[in-house]
């Protein structure tokens, strides 16, 4: 089972565990039941997460029947005013959310393991490599380096990163990610580039680059002060570079326009336990600046800025739903 899970992307794994919880209430309205059937014909990938999530679910629904006999944390949420409903969802929730959360951090964090440079949970590391380039490394970040006579390479696993290549180095400079093939084009440059569930976002500040993509090799040059989002097929018409490619080398994170459910996932890899957002605030609109070293504050600042709620069930799980 947890193979098949590590093939299925964690957003679409965290959207079904919270609709799987989310109908288990009696009371559930109609409203909230069309919105789930919508979410899970929108994509193969969602109807895979959500058969997954059902079979993990099975092993709590002994908590639907027997709450009284869940144990002591049914006594403790009952103890702070819950009802039994609400201590039973509760327990499902975390039952359910906490196997699915456990998937994909094992999936991401056993490649991690073997690559070359790897950083965990909050943690930022900048590195010299052996051409005298720059690179800096994001939270929960897998590169492998391969340098010979004719190329420099780098291999983004996953995660994030921030380069700043040598001077006097002529050799092609490559960095590759699931999506496609990022070179430079020629002199020195500085790119941010960013590995999402679903497409590669890469942000050039100083230079040009060159993208290929892994399907169908469509190519496209990013100059400097722009930034593409692209897929394995698609490259998407260049933007306004993004202050957050290089913002989070700093201690921060400058979100422009950002969707909620990026801001939310980037935050996530500073925060131990779980911290998840509901599939209805997810394409909100960020703007401002939020610090990675607290992401209680900034998840303060975010319920601040937008109609959304921070809920936590405990320190260790977090969700960011509507108001």
């Amino acid at each position: 089972m947890e193979s098949r899970a590590s093939r299925i992307q964690h957003t679409s794994l965290q959207q079904a565990a919270h609709w799987y919880v989310t109908l288990q209430d009696v009371d559930c309205p109609a409203v909230l039941q069309e919105q789930w059937r919508d979410w899970f014909e929108q994509h193969s990938e969602h109807r895979a997460a959500w058969h997954y999530v059902e079979r993990v679910g099975e092993h709590f629904a002994p908590l639907r029947d027997q709450a009284p006999q869940a144990g002591g944390a049914l006594r403790q949420t009952r103890a702070k005013g819950m009802s039994r409903r609400q201590a039973t969802k509760t327990l499902m929730w975390l039952g359910v959310g906490s196997l699915v959360g456990l998937s994909g951090w094992r999936a991401s964090t056993l490649t991690g393991w073997t690559a070359d440079l790897a950083t965990g949970t909050g943690e930022n590391r900048k590195v010299r490599l052996e051409d005298g380039s720059e690179l800096w490394l994001g939270a929960r970040t897998a590169v492998d380096t391969g340098f010979d006579t004719r190329t420099r390479r780098l291999d983004l696993r996953f995660g994030e990163l921030l380069l700043q290549t040598a001077e006097r180095d002529t050799r092609p400079f490559i960095v590759r990610t699931e999506c496609g093939e990022l070179e430079v084009a020629s002199g020195t440059a500085r790119l941010g580039i960013r590995q999402q569930e679903s497409h590669t976002r890469l942000d050039v500040y100083q230079g040009a680059v060159n993208v290929c993509t892994t399907h169908n090799d469509r190519r496209q040059q990013v100059l400097a002060d722009q930034g593409i989002d692209f897929t394995p097929s698609i490259i998407h018409s260049p933007t306004a570079a993004q202050a957050a490619g290089e913002s989070w080398t700093r201690g921060v994170l400058a979100a422009e326009a950002m969707p909620l459910s990026e801001l939310v996932d980037t935050l996530s890899r500073y925060r131990h336990g779980h911290l998840g957002y509901a599939p209805t605030v997810a394409k909100l609109s960020v703007m401002g600046t939020f610090p990675l070293g607290d992401t209680d504050q900034a998840l303060h600042l975010l319920e601040a800025a937008l109609p959304v709620r921070v809920r936590r069930l405990t320190h260790w799980w977090v969700n960011v739903e509507a108001a």
